[in-house]
Parts: structure tokens; C-alpha cells; sequence
């Protein structure tokens, strides 16, 4: 069985704690595990603030739609903006063994989902970028099961 939300936040800071909050909420009414939680919550925050935060720069109206979906062996959170064409994960991942005096500023918020996420993607369909992101429950229950067993 599958169960999900959908949100519209506009073009403002507010709609981070809009998503957060539709997020907590859903996490709780079914019960998701807590590393999960964390996962997708950083996740999720991390892509938003970055999608309002650039991909909407100079724009006074404009609206990004995140859909959840959780069933039985992964959650699937879908972003979807009318923004300009953008590929968040097109960027080559930072060199973290440079001294942060030397790294260049950004992309390691973005490099943080990749690790975080079990999957991510990016597609531009229909005049809007869609970022996919997935998280499997199956790999946790299955190390806790093979412990127990």
C-alpha cells in the first residue's frame, strides 16, 4: 500500500518549514524509523532551501510542489519547480580533503544528500526540474533482522 502527500510552497523562505512541518507530520502518522526521519528531513531541507534560495532568485512568483511517497520498501520525495533549468546534482562533488580555507564556497550541502540519499536524479519534463530522491527502508530492517537472527 502506498501513502503520500503533496505540498505547493511559493516563492519565500517560509515554505522550508512548511515542507518540514507536512514532513514531520507524515513521518509520525506512519511511524517511520528515525534514521529515516533525519535522512530524508536533511535531505528534503537541504534541496528546498537550495531551489528557493537560488533556482528562484529574482522571481516574485513562482512555486515548487513536493510529493511524498512511502510504501513498503522505500520513501520517494519528488520536487518539482517552474524555475530556470537547473541540474543540482550536474556539479562534480567538493573535494572535502582540501582545508575549508580552500575550498571553494557551496556544493557540500548537495553533496550531503548524495551520501545521505540512496538515490538521486534530476530531469527537466515539461518546463519544470524535478528532483527525485529516494530512501530505502528495507536495508535498516534487514541488518536488524540478520542481527536477530
Amino acid at each position: 500500500m502506498r501513502h503520500g502527500f503533496q505540498l505547493s510552497v511559493g516563492v519565500n523562505p517560509d515554505g522550508v518549514g512548511k515542507a518540514n512541518a507536512a514532513f514531520a507530520g507524515f513521518a509520525e502518522a506512519y511511524a517511520l524509523p528515525v534514521d529515516v526521519r533525519r535522512t530524508v528531513n536533511v535531505a528534503l531541507d537541504e534541496v528546498l532551501a537550495n531551489e528557493l534560495s537560488h533556482g528562484m532568485v529574482g522571481r516574485h512568483a513562482g512555486s515548487v510542489t513536493i510529493a511524498m511517497e512511502l510504501d513498503q520498501e522505500r520513501v520517494t520525495v519528488t520536487l518539482s519547480s517552474d524555475g530556470p533549468p537547473f541540474d543540482p546534482f550536474g556539479q562534480a562533488a567538493p573535494d572535502t580533503t582540501l582545508p575549508v580555507s580552500e575550498r571553494p564556497v557551496g556544493g557540500l550541502g548537495l553533496h550531503l544528500v548524495r551520501e545521505l540519499m540512496d538515490e538521486v536524479r534530476y530531469e527537466r519534463l515539461n518546463g519544470q526540474n524535478v528532483v527525485v530522491l529516494v530512501k530505502l527502508l528495507a536495508v535498516g530492517r534487514h541488518d536488524d533482522q540478520a542481527e536477530a537472527g
